[in-house]
């Protein structure tokens, strides 16, 4: 592959693009990353909501259902890779947290990061999200009591939807700033520590356990009483904390080389091995794959780690190869700056489009591909729109960790 791709040309009379360089604060690579994430997590929550895994707002209410065949070949596909999809994003957003708190302060970061990221936060799960998904499970899923009873009394729990990960973001960020307070009143500069293959690998060990036992409680895919899918957190936290250090050994603009490659190797490996293990679990044992998930069962156990080697060594392979396309395109720019509100919104114009399809006869292949494809330009669309209506707001003012 090319070390750089794509082109910056613009027609007559068009000034192109601004080159990175030109750009304070702004790494191509990373705005081009997080397009692609966002893009993704919202597609496979549209075709999530197809299938009776339950891990999407619309699968109580599907009309229709992924065939078995489809579900496996999704899970073949897109398993591994969906595992290390929220890692990566804690890893970019670690990346970027340790320069912003240098740049700001703890207090003043700490400060902003409170009405970025908590002010749309307690918005949307105090409003949007209870009041979409009961409108549509109301009428269509399993939501029979008021809305009150449902998501809001006694007998509801909070539903942080996709904004679970802004919520455990600003956890870990809040308390990234206060131990980098507390280490500049004690005096105590932060340390360039090594990072390399073999430090990855004692990560990937160390959260191996915790995530079993978390997943005893709380298996993956499961609720809990904060909504905030502590059952990823090892691996979350693990992340976001090796971006906020390997971002003092220059990480964010060059991966080294000999890592990329062990990163590589161990990611394969680790997809091989965990397909592997969920064939022989669903296939010659013949047990529900719901084992796999969470409990107390050596096949809990054997996903965990596998999941955790992903997590680990997925994200920074994912990340050097990103790196490579360390330029602006003529779409970077435009869409980086709406990468946030359109994860903000997708809940409501995912539900929305499959609302909308429920009365088309077809089949579940077919919906899921059109809510996936469809969200995910509807998303965009729609947070462009905010950006330009209500420009003043925290959640579309700005983009990025800066």
């Amino acid at each position: 592959m090319a070390s750089r791709a794509g082109t910056n040309s613009a027609p007559p009379g068009v000034a192109p693009p601004a080159p990175a360089e030109s750009r304070p604060g702004r790494i191509p690579y990373l705005d081009n990353l997080k397009i692609l994430l966002i893009a993704v997590i919202i597609a496979i929550h549209g075709v999530l909501g197809y299938t009776d895994t339950g891990w999407w707002s619309y699968g109580d209410a599907r009309e229709v259902t992924l065939t078995t065949a489809s579900t496996v070949i999704l899970m073949m596909v897109a398993g591994p890779f969906g595992l290390l999809v929220i890692p990566l994003l804690f890893l970019v957003a670690g990346l970027l947290t340790a320069p912003a708190v240098q740049r700001k302060g703890p207090g003043q970061f700490a400060r902003d990061r409170l009405v970025r990221l908590g002010v749309p936060f307690v918005v949307y799960v105090a409003v949007i999200q209870p009041a979409v998904v009961y409108a549509v499970d109301h009428r269509y899923g399993n939501a029979y009591g008021s809305y009150w009873r449902e998501f809001l009394g006694s007998d509801g729990q909070p539903d942080a939807g996709p904004l679970w990960f802004v919520g455990a973001l600003l956890v870990y960020s809040l308390a990234y700033a206060g131990w980098t307070a507390v280490r500049l009143a004690r005096s105590r500069p932060a340390r360039a520590t090594a990072v390399g293959a073999r430090q990855l690998g004692i990560a990937a060990a160390a959260i191996v356990l915790p995530t079993f036992a978390i997943r005893t409680v709380w298996p993956l895919g499961g609720e809990s009483f904060t909504d905030l899918n502590l059952w990823e957190w090892p691996a979350c936290i693990t992340l976001f904390g090796l971006g906020t250090v390997s971002a003092r050994r220059g990480w964010a603009t060059a991966l080294p080389p000999e890592v990329q490659r062990r990163c590589r190797t161990a990611t394969l490996a680790a997809s091989v091995t965990l397909l592997a293990v969920s064939g022989v679990v669903v296939g010659p044992l013949g047990l529900d794959g719901d084992v796999l998930l969470g409990g107390w069962h050596w096949a809990a156990l054997a996903f965990a780690a596998c999941d955790c080697v992903l997590a680990v060594f997925g994200a920074v392979w994912i990340l050097g190869l990103i790196q490579r396309f360390d330029r602006y395109y003529r779409w970077t720019g435009p869409l980086a700056r709406l990468t946030y509100p359109a994860f903000i919104v997708q809940t409501p114009v995912l539900l929305g489009a499959a609302v909308a399809l429920r009365p088309i006869d077809a089949p579940a292949e077919v919906k899921a591909f059109l809510v996936a494809g469809g969200g995910v330009a509807a998303s965009f669309a729609l947070a462009e729109l905010l950006r330009r209506g209500v420009a003043w707001l925290p959640l579309v003012s700005a983009h990025g960790n800066r």
